[in-house]
């Protein structure tokens, strides 16, 4: 059983797992307002309702880039980035994030730059294994959101590009 499916046509069915799953929940959902009386068409509004949530995730994780293969591990728990890695190592929580950078290279991974306020800097290669955990993270900071997190690692252009920056503290 173990050689009857592809490795490649497996990874691509993991992929897109969430948003299939979502579709059949909506498609359930849909079928159960059309097909059903009473009180299972409201059942399967709140089916569609969470299938279409389900399906939305699911194409935003699918599309994020693969990671694995590169240099380290970003482990990401409770609010805290931590990349564990020989050279450029460390952590930094999403409360002391002040910078969050971006550099596309021509011939490598996209590199994530996090910058905190105690001067802490990260360096964390998208390929890193885990470094996909980093969108949800990242999008968790007011103003960021995953689209715009996916389109600044797509592409080939050289380019740093500064992605999300704190807020001057106001003094009253």
């Amino acid at each position: 059983m173990k050689g009857f499916v592809r490795p490649e046509v497996l990874a691509a069915i993991l992929r897109w797992r969430e948003a299939a799953i979502g579709l059949g929940a909506a498609g359930l959902g849909l079928w159960w307002i059309v097909m059903e009386p009473g009180l299972m068409r409201w059942v399967g509004v709140a089916f569609v309702l969470g299938g279409i949530g389900i399906m939305r995730e699911g194409l935003a994780r699918s599309r994020r880039p693969r990671d694995g293969g590169g240099a380290g591990v970003v482990v990401v728990t409770e609010r805290q980035i931590t990349y564990l890695s020989g050279p450029g190592g460390g952590s930094v929580s999403l409360e002391a994030l002040s910078r969050v950078e971006v550099e596309r290279q021509t011939d490598g991974p996209a590199i994530w730059h996090l910058s905190s306020t105690e001067g802490e800097r990260l360096a964390i290669p998208q390929d890193a294994e885990k470094a996909s955990s980093l969108y949800d993270a990242l999008a968790a900071l007011p103003g960021l959101t995953h689209e715009e997190l996916l389109s600044a690692t797509r592409g080939n252009t050289p380019e740093r590009r500064t992605l999300w920056q704190r807020a001057p503290a106001r003094l009253h």
